[in-house]
């Protein structure tokens, strides 16, 4: 299982900018696959059963997923995360298309993550894929 996930990640920036966060139980990922469709991965290390999980949903349907697993998931692991300055910048996303709202999110919390906590553990490039690589 670890395999696969190794193989999703080292792939995840073929077709764009995937997004990567990580924490001490899992690892979340939203990777397009096309202009309007995204595979959001997790892998959770105390699941020796079925630690990976994947689905593919629409850009839209990725766009509300991502953010409330940022505004939920991350939250509990990240203290200083400044969610209403998140859903903010989210509002400014209105109106745009699902893939522009993904891409947007992800540029955003990629090129400005001090913005929202000073240790936003998220996947800034492709360098870093290693971080998650060996935590697997």
């Amino acid at each position: 299982m670890s395999e696969e996930f190794k193989a999703i990640v080292d792939s995840s920036y073929d077709k764009g900018t995937p997004f990567w966060l990580y924490t001490s139980d899992y690892i979340f990922g939203m990777i397009p696959t096309d202009n309007d469709r995204w595979i959001e991965v997790s892998y959770t290390f105390e699941d020796p059963d079925e630690p990976l999980f994947k689905t593919e949903r629409n850009a839209d349907l990725s766009f509300q997923f991502l953010l409330e697993e940022v505004e939920k998931g991350v939250s509990f692991y990240v203290e200083d995360l400044k969610i209403p300055l998140l859903k903010e910048f989210a509002t400014t996303l209105d109106g745009k298309d699902g893939p522009e709202k993904m891409q947007g999110i992800i540029t955003e919390l990629i090129n400005n993550s001090d913005k929202y906590s000073a240790n936003l553990p998220i996947i800034k490039s492709k360098d870093q894929l290693n971080i998650l690589n060996e935590k697997v």
